[in-house]
């Protein structure tokens, strides 16, 4: 009888510890869960001056709710938030309160700024559509960064308010080769400097560029070559361009 008692005494301790421990357990969480938020609302906070309101579980699942002005401030909401330790999941049910614009001024608008930036070295190679708001892009370009840049343009835009990236990046080897070297240079001369693109000729061979010809001021001329050079796959660049002296220089 002794030892029975002993034994339902100590399955009543076992017990009791048991939920202790669970509670413990649920506390420890809880808290565990109100520190993400903090950092995740933190974080934030040194970027925005919105008041997001977060919320998270014990497993890491971060759910983050307010309003922003632009689409790109909803990219880097989630940019900053997925950096944050301890995060494993984020649901993002900000919302976008562009100005709303018609499709077609919102494709020209970025059209536009996909020309002027000079980051870009192939504007004309992207395809830009837009419906409902919704941005989508297509084509083909040599650089990683295009298709970042191209894509960060169109989170600008006022109105946007969703950006599909269908861009493809050539290979490397695509990217060096002779003929894609002529085209991105022939784009070049056509559309950032028209006045020369008559009076100008050039070759591409094994990464080597001639330019020949004449331009109408010195600044152009500097200009088209520092263009020129920034292409990548370009080894070396042959200035024959008048009325200067010819130089040669190699590309670092």
């Amino acid at each position: 009888m002794y030892y029975f008692k002993n034994y339902i005494g100590s399955g009543l301790i076992t017990i009791i510890m048991l939920i202790l421990i669970s509670i413990n357990s649920e506390s420890y969480a809880s808290n565990n869960s109100v520190k993400l938020s903090q950092r995740v609302q933190y974080a934030l906070s040194k970027h925005f001056n919105n008041n997001f309101t977060v919320t998270s579980s014990n497993k890491g699942v971060v759910t983050i709710r307010g309003s922003v002005k632009r689409l790109y401030d909803r990219y880097r909401i989630f940019d900053i938030a997925e950096k944050v330790k301890g995060v494993k999941e984020i649901k993002d049910l900000v919302a976008v309160n562009t100005k709303s614009l018609p499709d077609d001024i919102i494709k020209a608008n970025l059209m536009e700024d996909l020309r002027v930036d000079n980051s870009i070295m192939e504007p004309n190679r992207i395809k830009v559509a837009v419906s409902n708001g919704v941005i989508k892009l297509s084509g083909t370009v040599s650089y990683p960064r295009e298709k970042l840049l191209a894509e960060t343009l169109a989170s600008w835009q006022k109105g946007a308010l969703g950006v599909v990236d269908q861009i493809k990046v050539l290979s490397p080897q695509a990217a060096e080769s002779n003929r894609n070297m002529k085209i991105l240079l022939g784009d070049i001369l056509r559309y950032k400097f028209p006045l020369q693109s008559k009076k100008i000729r050039f070759t591409v061979h094994n990464g080597i560029v001639k330019v020949e010809g004449h331009t109408n001021s010195d600044w152009a001329k500097d200009h088209l070559v520092k263009d020129f050079s920034r292409i990548k796959g370009v080894k070396k660049l042959i200035d024959d361009l008048g009325p200067n002296r010819s130089t040669t220089s190699t590309i670092a």
